[in-house]
């Protein structure tokens, strides 16, 4: 059986134009992150082999963002 992930760090803060950035940590050693004012795109992700940083950059997608234009949608039902 799996044991639970306990928190042991949590920080909120505010970035300028108001939109909360959370970060928690685990006891497993993971970490986690959460932003409001969704929707989000993946613009960056270095998760290992630079200078032993991982590296997670957001960029907001329904403001004018070319990656919104790539979301994956289900496709038309065909009526045939």
């Amino acid at each position: 059986m799996a044991q639970k992930r306990e928190r042991v760090f949590h920080r909120v803060l505010e970035l300028p134009d108001g939109r909360k950035a959370r970060v928690s940590a685990y006891d497993d050693g993971s970490v986690r992150f959460g932003l409001t004012d969704t929707p989000y795109v993946l613009q960056e992700a270095f998760l290992g082999g630079m200078d032993d940083e991982a590296v997670v950059m957001l960029s907001p997608g329904g403001q004018g963002s070319k990656a919104m234009h790539g979301r994956v949608q289900m496709p038309a039902e065909d009526d045939s």
